[in-house]
């Protein structure tokens, strides 16, 4: 008897160590052997340029373990247990969070803009892609009357890249990441400048707006959701509906550029409507009440 209590003990002690208390529950921006981020800094009309961004080594900041990323004027850091990620900006010799993936909708989060005031801007929607959890808010990123809400992104970083911090005016920042790569292989891409990773032209090409023309309507919808793309954009592409999990609930194929799905039998809640061919996905949210 005296053998099974000490041994009930033992197993309580383990469960308590310091290895399962910090236990990563997220996964982590970077990859195994390399990371790289394809990013646009400050995109404006006149000139829409993307660089690319490696992740590098370490440094130790006021006893923080940042990773260097040469082309930024800062270094990156993260808390995979937490699902946060911190920006330090040298311009400013300053640190500012970036990314929070433990919040939840109506929940709010800070963005600077460039005089250091923060405005707080609330969580619309927390939805699952591909098994990694999306936190996206009320905030934007506007270049050139292209348009797309902030979106944390899971083992990625933010749609706003990673110094977007004192960039905002009015509710929007002009940053932009494009497509990371972890180990040579593409993880993700983007919605605005239709999955490319590489953009640089002086002024806007017309054909970048072809991606406004991928919408769902009525949103919200209580029974038909309507898929409209540009005339030549569906052909071989398909509609795949996800939950908030990411589990998937419908799938049809695209026969035309004016679609409709019936979605009257899902619960109300937020969906993403997935368009995938053999070159591309994109993807708009639409909530069913």
């Amino acid at each position: 008897m005296k053998y099974e209590v000490h041994l009930v003990i033992l197993s309580f002690t383990i469960a308590l160590s310091p290895v399962n208390l910090f236990s990563q529950n997220y996964l982590s921006l970077f990859g195994d052997s390399s990371t790289t981020w394809d990013i646009i800094l400050h995109g404006y009309c006149d000139a829409v340029c993307s660089q690319t961004v490696v992740a590098g080594s370490d440094t130790v900041i006021n006893a923080n373990t940042y990773r260097i990323v040469p082309g930024l004027p800062g270094f990156l850091r993260e808390n995979t247990t937490q699902g946060k990620a911190w920006f330090y900006d040298t311009n400013h010799n300053t640190e500012y969070l970036i990314m929070d993936l433990s919040l939840n909708s109506g929940d709010t989060f800070n963005i600077y803009s460039w005089n250091n005031t923060s405005n707080p801007f609330t969580v619309d929607s927390v939805y699952f892609i591909g098994g990694k959890k999306h936190v996206r808010i009320n905030a934007w990123t506007s270049i050139c009357g292209l348009n797309e809400k902030i979106t944390f992104i899971e083992g990625t970083g933010t749609s706003a890249s990673f110094n977007y911090q004192r960039d905002m005016s009015g509710n929007s920042v002009s940053s932009y990441m494009l497509c990371q790569h972890k180990n040579g292989v593409k993880i993700e891409g983007n919605v605005l400048f239709m999955d490319s990773c590489n953009i640089c032209s002086v002024g806007m090409m017309d054909n970048y707006s072809d991606i406004e023309s991928f919408r769902v309507f009525p949103n919200p919808t209580s029974g038909e959701l309507k898929i409209e793309t540009i005339a030549t954009s569906y052909q071989d592409s398909r509609v795949t509906i996800y939950n908030a999990l990411g589990e998937q609930m419908l799938s049809h194929p695209l026969n035309s550029a004016l679609q409709s799905i019936d979605v009257s039998t899902l619960e109300n809640g937020t969906y993403i409507a997935v368009i995938t061919n053999i070159s591309s996905n994109k993807h708009r949210i639409f909530i069913k009440q």
